[in-house]
């Protein structure tokens, strides 16, 4: 874990990075407000020590401006014994906690954890998987309650696994999380740290716990149920609750690649056939211009597919092939014999290559990566009847039957759906950690809910602990899948869409085991005469197209979608096997956004794809996040708020909309100073978003505005539900520029549609009159 120390007292500063250090944090240590600052806008922390008297900028107001710039680092204040105004005003400010000074070691060690583990999720303090454990408070790791003697880097490097199961984190994520500015290491450093803490894990019985992650990266990959005995993997559910082993990523692509070229075997012999006749009709004084041409075309075809099953030596050869038949003018005596050679050497390949494949033991062509749908139920008729509803749609359920085994395949997985039967399992506290744990995570796992009650006081505690869907027991197999199906619909949007044009159907093919293990869903386009057809449809994150494509090649694809207002943005990389710079500058001309030569390699490919991604999601937030509050602005939230009332209307589902104002903004700003209006929204900001983060549509619409929009509860229901918030809002604190505390009162409203108005705007009208009046 992270930290920035901000302390100009220099034995002080010392004593602090020594007792952290020594807990195994990573501390970056600055001497004033700026310099802090500057830091916290370079690197990401995962607690900020502040000072309050420090030089240049002092610890409150360096408070307010990160908590006014969107950072909700947790920040520890340390203030002098006799300064009562500076902790009420440091708080008041945005800092979650304050120690006086002099300072006890011990207890600053308590809040530090006490901080680092706060969150919206109940959480222990002791991180534990399986038999692996870890005590932060003494720093202690046991498996299988034996000792495990680790250096402080593999201390720390476990930590962040175990506070972050299932993320990938690459070589440069480690860096930035486990080493300091003054002290950056070489990335062959980190795979020897990774080195050695799986030789310890791996003696002590957790064998393959970390795993690689194809061009990505490393994550901690527990076996099932965490005893490490057997070797086993989370995967398929077997039988009574038991999870089998399924093939990680890289072996599922393998296996993909095997089966690919069984399928396209035939179309690889018809091109090894051209060049063949090519070959002949060289011996026999026959070559053509037209059969030159369809040689050179599918040489370059060649090229670009056989390094993708690990063939580097045949894209050589067909590359070789290319170029020669590309030159003007006749070839040589010298050209003929040196083609005649490479194609008998890329014949002899490609042959060598279908036997290969015909002596492995699996070569079955790998399935695509479907939808993966989790049901915890004990109950093994719903789970059976579930399968066979979903059957002629390609999608399959998992059933575990007990909480504990769906914790531990939970915990190294990302499924795109839970139902979770909370009552029947037996633990009804645990299931209730499961939920909320699903709820928080990036991206959140929608969780449908089965109750024994439908009492409203469960339906609303469900919502807060972060349930999307509710169902009161006994439900039929029907009415799960329907909501699920719902639910699904809605979640579908938040992944990443890619549409690949290319007109050959192998390279279509391999892309799809390279990108959907990583959440991407890939849309594959043959004929790019339908391409604006397909685009229309399918709306996609990210567009990839190949160069040379017969009719329209990709350049002018790319020209069509730049010239396009609802397209300009939409992130291009480009397919080529040609190397040359003329090409290169060609796609960059029209807008592409990036490259990857053929044969395409997966992580290379990963990697630029996520950046353009990573890119794309900033500007996209830049424009649709109002930059104060963090919240949708107003254009982005009535959209969503539109679509809502259309699943709604569907589904034959009620929506309210609920519109919360502070009263007075204003005079708040005129009297108080604009820095804490700002201080108001911000700190509401954060309530509301930790009180509805069940799928509701939230939004800041300006001048102290804040509007909601839940479906399927009617105003009883959600006046009900906002009792616990209004309170909140009430009992809070704010201090003015002169030093002056206040609180803020609240407006508010709950509109339902269709009874209070058919469109967002009358909706919003009738809410905020009544709200004024209320």
């Amino acid at each position: 874990m992270r930290i920035l120390l901000i302390e100009d007292e220099e034995i002080l500063a010392s004593v602090l990075l020594k007792s952290l250090t020594k807990q195994h944090y990573v501390v970056d240590v600055v001497q004033d407000g700026q310099m802090g600052w500057e830091y916290t806008q370079s690197t990401n922390y995962d607690l900020l020590l502040i000072d309050v008297g420090l030089p240049k900028l002092d610890g409150i107001t360096l408070c307010q401006r990160l908590r006014s710039g969107g950072c909700f680092t947790p920040i520890l204040l340390m203030t002098a014994k006799d300064g009562n105004r500076e902790r009420i005003q440091g708080l008041d400010a945005g800092a979650d906690d304050y120690l006086i000074k002099p300072l006890d070691l011990e207890e600053l060690q308590a809040r530090i954890r006490a901080l680092i583990r706060r969150g919206d999720r109940p959480c222990t303090p002791i991180l534990e998987v399986g038999a692996l454990r870890l005590d932060p408070s003494s720093c202690e790791v046991t498996y299988n309650n034996k000792p495990l003697e680790l250096t402080a880097k593999e201390y720390s490097l476990l930590e962040l696994f175990l506070r972050n199961p299932s993320r990938v984190f690459s070589r440069g994520d480690i860096i930035e999380h486990l080493w300091t500015f003054d002290d950056p290491p070489q990335e062959e450093t980190v795979k020897s740290h990774i080195k050695y803490l799986r030789q310890k894990l791996k003696a002590a019985g957790a064998v393959d716990w970390i795993e690689n992650v194809y061009g990505l990266g490393y994550r901690l990959k527990p076996a099932a149920g965490g005893g490490g005995q057997g070797g086993r993997r989370a995967g398929e559910q077997g039988g009574k609750g038991e999870i089998i082993p399924s093939p990680d990523v890289e072996e599922q692509f393998q296996q993909a690649m095997g089966g690919l070229w069984k399928q396209y075997e035939g179309l690889m012999v018809q091109r090894l056939t051209v060049l063949e006749e090519l070959a002949a009709a060289l011996s026999g004084k026959t070559l053509t211009k037209e059969l030159r041409q369809s040689a050179e075309r599918e040489a370059h075809k060649l090229a670009g597919v056989l390094g993708m099953f690990e063939q580097d030596n045949g894209t050589q050869i067909a590359r070789k092939i290319e170029q020669i038949l590309g030159k003007d003018g006749d070839l040589s005596p010298s050209e003929k014999r040196q083609l005649l050679t490479l194609i008998e050497d890329l014949g002899n390949l490609i042959n060598q290559m279908g036997q290969n494949v015909d002596n492995q033991t699996s070569g079955a062509i790998a399935e695509e990566i479907c939808t993966q749908l989790i049901l915890i139920d004990p109950n093994p008729q719903l789970g059976s009847q579930l399968q066979q509803l979903v059957e002629c749609m390609g999608m399959c359920w998992q059933q575990i039957t007990n909480l504990e085994d769906a914790k531990n395949f939970l915990q190294i997985t990302s499924p795109d759906l839970v139902v979770l039967n909370v009552d029947d399992l037996g633990w009804r506290k645990e299931s209730l950690a499961l939920l909320s744990d699903l709820a928080t995570r990036t991206p959140p796992v929608p969780v449908l809910v089965l109750a024994a009650t439908d009492e409203l006081v469960e339906r609303v505690t469900l919502a807060q602990y972060g349930a999307r869907g509710f169902l009161v027991k006994p439900v039929t197999a029907a009415q799960v899948w329907d909501v699920s199906s719902q639910l699904l619909q809605r979640t579908r949007s938040l992944r990443v869409n890619i549409l690949a044009v290319d007109d050959d159907p192998l390279i279509l093919a391999a892309l799809r085991p390279m990108l959907e293990p990583w959440g991407m869903r890939m849309t594959g386009l043959e004929n790019p005469l339908r391409f604006w057809e397909v685009l229309q449809s399918t709306t996609p994150d990210l567009l990839i197209l190949d160069v040379e494509m017969p009719h329209i090649n990709g350049i002018e694809l790319c020209r069509a979608v730049r010239t396009d207002p609802q397209w300009q943005e939409l992130p291009i990389v480009f397919l080529t096997a040609h190397r040359e710079m003329e090409t290169v500058q060609q796609v960059f001309a029209v807008g592409a956004d990036d490259y990857v030569v053929k044969p395409v390699v997966g992580a290379e490919l990963l990697a630029r794809i996520t950046h353009r991604l990573e890119r794309s999601r900033l500007l996209q937030s830049l424009s649709t996040k109002d930059p104060l509050t963090g919240l949708a602005n107003q254009f982005q939230s009535n959209r969503e708020l539109q679509h809502l009332i259309a699943q709604a209307e569907k589904n034959q589902q009620s929506v309210c909309l609920v519109i919360l104002s502070v009263t007075d903004f204003r005079q708040i700003n005129l009297k108080y100073g604009h820095q804490a209006g700002n201080q108001v929204l911000q700190r509401w900001s954060r309530l509301f978003q930790s009180a509805f983060c069940s799928g509701e549509v939230l939004g800041y619409w300006g001048n102290g505005d804040f509007v909601v929009g839940v479906s399927g509860l009617t105003k009883t229901e959600v006046n009900h539900r906002l009792n616990e918030i209004l309170t909140t809002i009430r009992q809070q604190i704010f201090t003015g520029f002169d030093g002056d505390r206040f609180q803020v009162m609240c407006n508010f409203a709950v509109v339902e549609y269709p009874s209070d108005g058919l469109t967002i705007q009358s909706l919003y009208q009738v809410g905020s009159n009544a709200g004024r009046n209320s």
